[in-house]
């Protein structure tokens, strides 16, 4: 640690001292770098001098603005997008219901090595013995699979497990392999199996706090089973069916004993009686995720630290914590290009964008990204507050996915994407319907569809459910899970559709203006629609 401080920890310091200065530079070298790409020659890169001068050759994009030069340049090794080859793709839900699969350059790769390096670095300082004991850090994979032209692609936070220090790495409590060649819930009993066996959980690290409320259930239904398991080794079922591995997980006679002292309270164990000796958990705070922490930290000792993982993505890594004790986190100035939209609530005009030295503490704002790996002016959909400084360099917290989008537990469902999937089973149904409403409940984990109609058949909701995950793949991979609950459908009066109509103007919007918003959040719908269930 001292050793990353004096090589990364430092740097940084000093860069915060002038970080517009910096980001200029970093345009300029983005510029620089891809100017013969196609993208590069179409928007003039080689004869741009200044940010204004990029802002006005280069339009705001999206994703499906990039998918073709992406998919080309990965399928014919054409130079579109990036002057060089990608070496790895990062898998994300789309927005059109086919994933997005985003580029990584070599020295993106090398980047989040750096990032983790630094993130280590401030949770070291900042909490005393945090790495003495074990580390839990639950991820994706960073290869699930590989493209048509042959390049692997996988999940961010898989890369940024394999990204950890080799210190760090070494103290997992998840022995290689342990995870691979199981289905979900052998998955979630292996890993509950090493998670109840770590006698030195020291940290817990996972993006989403549903994940460790998930683990936590698996760990209390099972908790007999988990440990006969650990007594009998790698040839009881949990660890042997369907998989070569085969590897004791090492738990200690001592931990044993302890372990059945804890049977008789199996229903209502907590991550401090399963690990007295946890210093932190990782996870992210803010957004949706925030309404889980209060439950998370009746969990833990009072004497744990609960760390913000920051502000991160698919397309990148958007922010980084330097102190975790007040959970401060500055953009990833050095790595990525920001602009930022300022957004006001209930207003739709978009202002214009400014760069980081001109933002405003207490203000919102929307986050456009230029990367290295062939993002460019590319719009987030996310929102993000200024809630201070650190150096000249603003801080900031996730607030929300932009409009028309919902984010329980990471399956960023879209709101066309749920109109989509209603439309298509009334249409397999032949029926018709024209008010309905899907609302996100984070505390249940699980969406429900109010539905002005007086009856439809007993498989609708599953049909609905079935069709989300078709549309959607980390929707689909949630629900494997059991990170999302099957969605409910409730059916509603007649007359619902003109209540909430009336409601709404009566909070302000105009009645000829009204616009029905079909995906919410279950805590931002003031219209009590269980009132009006048949």
């Amino acid at each position: 640690m001292r050793l990353v401080r004096d090589q990364d920890w430092l740097p940084l310091l000093a860069h915060t001292e002038q970080p517009e200065a910096m980001q200029r530079q970093l345009l300029s070298s983005i510029l620089a770098s891809q100017r013969d790409t196609q993208f590069g020659r179409q928007y003039g890169f080689g004869s741009l001098r200044s940010y204004e001068e990029f802002t006005q050759a280069v339009p705001v994009l999206g994703f499906e603005d990039l998918r073709e030069r992406i998919e080309g340049q990965e399928q014919r090794g054409e130079r579109l997008l990036n002057a060089e080859q990608p070496v790895h793709y990062v898998q994300t839900s789309g927005t059109t219901g086919k994933p997005k699969h985003l580029p990584m350059v070599r020295s993106a790769l090398e980047w989040i090595g750096q990032y983790q390096r630094l993130f280590a670095f401030a949770q070291w300082a900042g909490v005393p013995g945090i790495y003495a004991g074990q580390v839990l850090v639950i991820a994706g994979q960073a290869v699930e699979g590989k493209l048509p032209g042959g390049t692997p692609y996988g999940s961010m936070s898989g890369l940024m497990n394999e990204a950890l220090p080799q210190a760090i790495r070494r103290k997992s409590a998840l022995p290689e392999g342990v995870l691979t060649g199981a289905d979900i819930r052998l998955k979630y009993l292996r890993m509950a199996a090493c998670a109840v066996a770590a006698e030195a959980l020291s940290v817990l690290a996972t993006p989403n706090p549903s994940t460790i409320l998930k683990l936590l259930e698996v760990i209390r239904s099972e908790f007999p089973h988990l440990v006969e398991a650990l007594a009998v080794g790698p040839r009881h079922p949990i660890f042997s069916q369907r998989t070569a591995w085969a590897e004791p997980i090492p738990v200690s006679a001592h931990r044993l004993a302890y372990l059945r002292t804890l049977m008789q309270y199996a229903s209502t164990l907590d991550l401090a009686a399963l690990w007295p000796g946890l210093c932190a958990v990782i996870t992210w705070t803010g957004g949706n995720c925030g309404v889980l922490i209060p439950k998370l930290r009746t969990l833990v000792s009072q004497e744990t630290a609960v760390i913000e993982m920051g502000y991160l993505s698919s397309e990148c890594l958007g922010s980084l914590n330097v102190d975790v004790r007040a959970n401060r986190c500055i953009p990833t100035f050095q790595e990525h290009f920001f602009e930022f939209i300022g957004v006001k609530d209930d207003d739709d005009s978009v202002s214009r964008p400014v760069m980081l030295g001109d933002l405003r503490e207490g203000q919102k704002y929307q986050v456009l990204v230029t990367t290295r790996s062939g993002l460019y002016r590319y719009a987030m959909n996310d929102i993000v507050e200024v809630t201070g400084w650190f150096n000249r360099v603003p801080t900031i917290r996730f607030v929300q996915k932009g409009k028309g989008v919902t984010n329980i537990t990471g399956e960023k469902l879209y709101e066309h994407q749920a109109v989509e999937a209603v439309e298509r089973v009334l249409r397999a149904l032949n029926m018709a319907c024209e008010f309905y409403v899907m609302l996100a409940d984070v505390h249940q984990a699980r969406y429900t569809l109010y539905f002005e109609q007086t009856a439809v058949p007993s498989s609708f909701s599953n049909e609905v459910d079935e069709q989300l995950a078709r549309l959607n793949v980390e929707y689909e991979a949630k629900r494997e899970s059991g990170r999302l609950q099957p969605l409910r459908a409730a059916l509603l009066r007649p007359g619902t559709a003109e209540a909430y109509r009336a409601h709404c103007v009566a909070q302000g919007q105009r009645d000829a203006q009204f616009k029905l918003i079909r995906l919410q959040y279950a805590h931002d719908c003031s219209f009590n629609f269980s009132q009006h269930v048949l």
